[in-house]
């Protein structure tokens, strides 16, 4: 007889006790229970029991809801640390832009200049009256007309070539003067786009906050009402509900586990299938006949006996018949070259062990989105600032970091390494990451509401290989 068996019958046992007891002491032959009562304490006894099915649904429910929203709030903060990567970026090729910008410019200014100053000695050398031959003309000698008339094509020249040089540092400039316009575009699309998700951001932390309140408060209104169905305290519903919910996630964590292992398994196998050289080509083997037996080569026909002629005048013999030309087996095709299977990764770094060591020292802050210490962090920012102070330097978003570290298979994890969590089981769906930290743990910067923590490893979500520094 199972738990809620023995607690229905009781319920029956008590409901018929109470119906009988007060006839019992009034008088010795009261009447027993009607069976109108007896199926009143029976229905009764239903609605309890369905009461505290669907109350312990909805704690369930709680803690899934609860879950999905720390999700949520992780993958908002991942966002708005792309918003903020991508302004920077955007920042930077705009200052660039400018710079360049303002260069080309002077330098159109300087050949403004010039092409000013040619003219303005031109003005004073002008031909005059007489046009350019004057020079030809007032010259006092066949040298000196000579050397007029050099410098008058030289002052040309020197024109022409500070015009063709003032034109092209112009269209220069005007191009590097676009490229500033659209990059400063670019950086107002940016600022407004970390805006938003920095309010999503702020909303998402604020929500799972709320969620885990009402959370926490709706449970034990939930367990208060279970003590009472039941006949319990609070207290031990409480525990019976913990060790629920630790059996609940214990289930889930193993059939994620097994998961993980698997897909890393297939995608080893892949990889030395890859890495396998192809099978050297059969040659293609006789067609059979219909009876299933190999053909034969069809026997030549028998030459008939030479008969007695008369002579007649010699011919050239005839050339022997050359065999049928053998059909021309195709050449292979080209096989892709097979990517190189991957090789084993190194152990883990004592860099590694002293970033674990560090992050230890922070337990108890509290999760900060978009933060890095040193009060409070958000997960990368905790990962990032721990390898930091091993003297590794790591990127400051959870994929960047995911490609910035060597491939581990989840199986193979040590202390010191990195553990991502993908809400698509690729890279792109990279939204949280935690420091493994060995014996089944992991340390890592939460949810909002939340505190860095060392606890078990969660698996739903884990990519099946994690990051090696």
């Amino acid at each position: 007889m199972g738990w809620l068996d023995r607690r229905r019958q009781a319920a029956v046992s008590v409901a018929v006790l109470a119906l009988t007891s007060g006839m019992l002491v009034s008088s010795a032959t009261a009447e027993p229970p009607s069976e109108e009562e007896i199926a009143a304490a029976r229905e009764a006894e239903g609605r309890t029991a369905s009461s505290v099915a669907e109350l312990e649904v909805e704690l369930a429910s709680l803690a899934t809801r609860l879950e999905d929203a720390t999700v949520r709030a992780q993958q908002a903060n991942e966002e708005y640390l792309g918003a903020q990567e991508a302004l920077d970026e955007a920042t930077a090729r705009a200052d660039e832009a400018r710079e360049a910008a303002a260069t080309a410019q002077a330098e159109v200014e300087e050949q403004r200049a010039e092409i000013g100053r040619i003219a303005m000695s031109a003005y004073r050398s002008g031909p005059g009256a007489l046009g350019p031959i004057e020079p030809l003309l007032s010259a006092d000698s066949f040298e000196n007309a000579m050397q007029r008339a050099t410098t008058t094509e030289r002052m040309g020249t020197r024109a022409d070539e500070a015009l063709q040089r003032f034109q092209a540092t112009e269209l220069v400039a005007a191009t590097f003067q676009r490229r500033a316009d659209e990059a400063a575009v670019a950086q107002e699309d940016a600022t407004t786009a970390l805006a938003a998700a920095a309010e999503e951001a702020r909303d998402a932390a604020s929500g799972a906050e709320t969620q885990l309140a009402l959370s926490a408060d709706r449970r034990e209104g939930l367990i208060a009402q279970l003590a009472e169905q039941r006949g319990t305290t609070a207290e031990l519903e409480r525990e019976r509900q913990d060790a629920q919910d630790q059996e609940r996630r214990r289930r889930e964590a193993e059939v994620a586990r097994a998961a993980a292992l698997e897909a890393a398994r297939e995608q080893e196998a892949a990889s030395r299938a890859n890495d396998r050289p192809a099978a050297p080509a059969q040659p293609a083997p006789a067609p059979s006949r219909p009876d299933g037996e190999p053909s034969r080569p069809a026997p030549e026909p028998a030459r008939p006996a030479p008969q007695p002629s008369r002579p007649e005048p010699t011919r050239p013999a005839p050339e022997p018949a050359r065999p049928a030309p053998q059909p021309t087996a195709p050449a292979p095709q080209p096989q892709p070259k097979p990517e190189p299977a991957p090789q084993p990764p190194p152990s883990s770094s004592s860099g590694a062990k002293a970033a674990l060591d560090w992050a230890r020292t922070q337990l108890g802050k509290p999760y900060v989105w978009g933060a890095a210490g040193p009060n409070g962090y958000d997960c990368s920012g905790l990962t990032q600032t721990a390898f930091a102070r091993a003297g590794i330097s790591l990127p400051r978003t959870t994929k960047a970091q995911y490609a910035a570290t060597t491939r581990v298979p989840v199986d193979q994890l040590q202390a010191g390494d990195l553990v991502f969590y993908s809400n698509n089981g690729t890279a792109s769906g990279i939204y949280h990451v935690a420091i493994y930290a060995g014996d089944g743990m992991r340390l890592h910067a939460p949810s909002p509401g939340k505190t860095v923590e060392l606890v078990p490893m969660y698996w739903p979500n884990v990519l099946p290989y994690g990051g090696r520094v």
